[in-house]
Parts: structure tokens; C-alpha cells; sequence
């Protein structure tokens, strides 16, 4: 999976008290739109048909330096015409929609780029164990926070857990573009800090497995990977465990996450402790306009 790992636990840092939820890093909206705030508190951007109702809404921001529509829900009229509509107004912007928009932008000529579920947990609905946040690790693992760790130590190690065949590695045309997306991601030019709790698992020999969380439409598991090796067996659900201790230590009602279809291990994995899915979701790149 590739959106998950970062977070802490030997000598990590303080949750934030306990009781605040971080601000969300928000991406600036086209002055010819409307912003507004829904009822969850999103910071939303709205496209009005000529007739004046609204058809579609979404979150505006960036993604590699491309403008970027995500959590696009069609809020009035079909997906057919919230379809057209995103296709005049958005040229070349990249989308993330469900598969109700996403058909008919697809049949249009959208470039689908990606297909993947959506999982989640209510914190404060189901509370993690308590006994996740002190992850069991052999030694010498030791969990470090992810703020104290260069991205280009993570360059063999992402090399090793996105290896030719995984269904993440096709999302790109070189590995270099793959890790060029960490490496802006882990310095927060993409996507803004991680969340303190962000960690990863180091041993003597350098970084083992990976936890990034940011705070997007809502706090999300960004990068999860670990070595595929004996050496990083079982990492992978000890980090998503201690996340969600640390999250709701963090004072975070929620923590959500995405899996590529196809990734069938990492979907069993998240199933396995107990995130639900909570439906799908599909990136998709705009045709140019004319």
C-alpha cells in the first residue's frame, strides 16, 4: 500500500496533550469558485452549473505541481452531468471521485491512474487496546519519530517494498518518479507535516518499516510499507495498531486509510485488525482543454 506509515513509539514525542486535533493543512481554492465550509468542517470548493445549482463539490489543491480535485461528490443533478460539468470547468486536473462520477469521466477520455478502497475507524466509537501503543519489537527494533529520519534513507527500503510487479509500483512510469512523490512527501511539500506520531522502525542496519499520517479531509494513513524480507515481518500491523493508540492519544476521533485494488495483502492486513471499508475510490486525470 502506498499512503501509510510514520509513527512513534520508544522515546516518542508528546501525543499534543491528549486533546487536540491538528489543523488541516489546506490548499488555497480558485478565486472564480466558491468556498465554503460544509457541516463536517471541510473546507470545500463548489462548481455551479449556468442554471445556478450546485452540481459538484470538492477540496482544491496540488499534487507534483498539477491542480487537484479530491473527495469530489456530485451534490445535485447525475453523475453524467456533475461529469461534463468537472470536464469544462477542471481541463488537465487530476480527480478523485467514486465510481459514479468516475465512469462517465472515464468514457469521456479521463485517464484512470488508480483504483483503490477506503478503510477506516471511528476512534471514538471503537477505542484502540491500549496495549498497541507499546508495539512488541524484537531487538534491536526500535521505533523512531519520523521527523528524525531523512527521506533519502528510505530509498532502498521503498525500492525493496515496491518491487517491479506490486500493484503501487505500476502507478509509475520510473522508480525514480515513485520516489521522488516520497521524498516531497516526507518533507512536507506535498501534502504538509506528518502528524507527530508518524514513525518508523529502525534497526541496526537502517530503516525497517514505514508509518506516515497526515491531516487531510481527515487524518489518513499516507505511506505504510516495511521491508518484504523475515527482517520486517509483522511491522506492518504493529505500526497500523500503534497509530491508531497514538491517534486516539493524539485526541483524533478518526483515522482513515487507502489500498490499492489489486493489493489484496495490505487489504487483509487492515481488515484483519479491524478497519472497516468504507467504499472505493478512483484517481483520474482530466483530458486538456481544447
Amino acid at each position: 500500500m502506498n499512503g501509510s506509515p510514520d509513527q512513534e513509539g520508544q522515546g516518542r514525542t508528546s501525543p499534543g496533550q491528549g486533546a487536540r486535533t491538528p489543523s488541516v493543512h489546506e490548499a488555497r481554492t480558485p478565486s472564480d469558485r466558491e468556498a465554503h465550509t460544509s457541516p463536517d468542517q471541510e473546507a470545500r470548493t463548489s462548481l455551479r452549473s449556468a442554471c445556478g445549482s450546485t452540481r459538484v463539490s470538492f477540496r482544491a489543491g496540488q499534487w507534483r505541481g498539477r491542480p487537484r480535485a479530491t473527495s469530489v461528490r456530485a451534490e445535485s443533478g447525475s453523475p453524467a452531468e456533475a461529469s461534463a460539468l468537472l470536464l469544462r470547468e477542471l481541463p488537465g486536473w487530476l480527480v478523485v471521485t467514486d465510481d459514479s462520477v468516475a465512469a462517465p469521466l472515464a468514457e469521456s477520455g479521463a485517464e484512470v491512474q488508480r483504483r483503490a478502497h477506503r478503510y477506516g475507524w471511528d476512534l471514538s466509537v471503537r477505542p484502540p487496546d491500549p496495549r498497541w501503543a507499546q508495539p512488541a519489537l524484537p531487538a534491536p527494533l526500535r521505533l523512531r519519530p519520523a521527523a528524525e529520519i531523512p527521506a533519502d534513507s528510505l530509498r532502498e527500503l521503498w525500492l525493496a517494498a515496491y518491487a517491479a510487479g506490486h500493484p503501487d509500483r505500476a502507478r509509475y512510469e520510473r522508480a525514480d518518479d515513485g520516489l521522488a512523490t516520497l521524498t516531497s512527501l516526507w518533507r512536507g511539500e506535498l501534502l504538509g507535516p506528518t502528524l507527530p506520531f508518524s514513525a518508523v522502525a529502525v534497526d541496526d542496519r537502517g530503516p525497517v518499516a514505514v508509518l506516515a499520517v497526515h491531516a487531510l479531509e481527515r487524518p489518513w494513513i499516507t505511506q505504510i510499507f516495511r521491508d518484504p524480507t523475515p527482517r520486517g515481518r509483522g511491522l506492518g500491523s504493529a505500526l497500523l495498531r500503534y497509530a491508531l493508540t497514538a491517534a486516539a492519544e493524539y485526541g483524533l476521533s478518526e483515522l482513515g486509510a487507502s489500498v490499492t485494488a489489486g493489493n489484496v495483502r495490505s487489504s487483509r492486513m487492515f481488515e484483519s485488525i479491524g478497519f472497516r471499508q468504507l467504499g472505493d475510490s478512483v484517481d483520474l486525470r482530466l483530458p486538456a482543454g481544447p
